[in-house]
């Protein structure tokens, strides 16, 4: 596949997870802690800070490839690099919904993996300025 269509398809893969990743709150997803269901609204955003710092940066990120600016490269690798992280776990929380036990603390890195590393791989080998000059 050619890198521009790469570039170009990270793009909106990093836009919708980003979307998703602001929305998340707002539809209905928790925290991994059982007493979040009886925060204030003001607690319950704050808990849910880094998923929002980090969704917002998925779309920075993603729009910033879209209009070829260079540094969306360091904006989408370490946004990338932070949510394969903290994806794992708050995968794993999910899931289990309560303390994860180790199998499924690794069927979540996989699953982030796959979510957030693959991009990344993909962003960190086809984003280059000359790359960014040929999404015309």
């Amino acid at each position: 596949m050619p890198p521009f269509k790469l570039l170009r398809f990270s793009a909106f893969y990093l836009i919708a997870m980003g979307v998703v990743g602001l929305a998340w709150p707002f539809l209905g997803g928790s925290t991994h802690y059982p007493e979040a269901v009886s925060l204030p609204v003001g607690d319950l955003l704050r808990s849910f800070a880094r998923e929002l710092c980090l969704a917002a940066a998925f779309v920075i990120g993603g729009i910033a490839i879209l209009k070829k600016q260079m540094w969306s490269r360091k904006v989408c690798l370490t946004a990338l690099g932070l949510a394969f992280f903290y994806g794992g776990n708050f995968f794993g929380w999910q899931w289990a919904g309560n303390n994860p036990s180790t199998q499924i603390i690794i069927s979540a890195y996989g699953l982030s993996f796959l979510l957030f590393g693959l991009c990344f791989f993909v962003l960190f080998k086809n984003l280059t300025e000359e790359n960014l000059q040929s999404l015309d």
